[in-house]
């Protein structure tokens, strides 16, 4: 019996050797499951945060474009108002002559475009001002040709040199030297 004895004992060993390491394998798998379970823990609050970073920068940049579009057609918007504005001028250019005062005006653009040029050149001026500047200069004691061949709404060109040299004084010109320095303060005008 002592050989029946030995093997019933070996097998109680076994069993227990199996108990033993059944129980350490589950211990050892439940760790293993705990640390799997923190790692997909730390993992998803990583990609949630991850996730939640990229949209607010998406939101961030969805916003900084729309402002930025709106501030483009806003300019937009404030740009054409202002080339309006300058195009309303021009148009009422059209009826200065009516005015009581042009004769004056006019007077005062040929005064500053023959100035310090003495007699000699040209002076061009739109049809409807001829006789005007022929009084003018008259007056101011200059010898010069009047020729109406400009088309503008009221001033001179006076032509110098057989043509190298010219000297501008409309008011379509004076408008455009104005615009181009103008525009700023137009637009605060009609936006302020």
């Amino acid at each position: 019996m002592a050989l029946e004895d030995i093997f019933k004992a070996l097998e109680e060993q076994a069993d227990r050797d199996i108990v033993a390491v059944t129980a350490e394998a589950r211990e050892h798998a439940a760790a293993i499951l705990d640390e799997a379970e923190r790692e997909a823990d730390t993992l998803k609050r990583s990609r949630v945060e991850e996730a939640e970073r990229l949209s607010q920068a998406r939101g961030r940049q969805t916003v900084n474009t729309a402002r930025l579009e709106a501030r483009k057609e806003v300019a937009s918007v404030k740009d054409r108002a202002v080339v309006a504005a300058f195009a309303d001028a021009r148009e009422a250019l059209a009826d200065v002559r009516t005015r009581d005062d042009y004769d004056t005006l006019f007077r005062g653009l040929l005064r500053e475009a023959v100035e310090g040029v003495g007699d000699g050149g040209a002076v061009l001026v739109d049809s409807a001002d001829v006789e005007r500047a022929r009084g003018a200069l008259d007056e101011f004691g200059i010898v010069a040709e009047v020729r109406g061949e400009m088309h503008c709404a009221g001033g001179v060109v006076v032509e110098l040199e057989g043509g190298r040299v010219l000297r501008r004084n409309t008011l379509e010109d004076r408008l455009d030297k104005f615009a181009g320095v103008a525009q700023a303060s137009v637009a605060e005008i009609l936006f302020a």
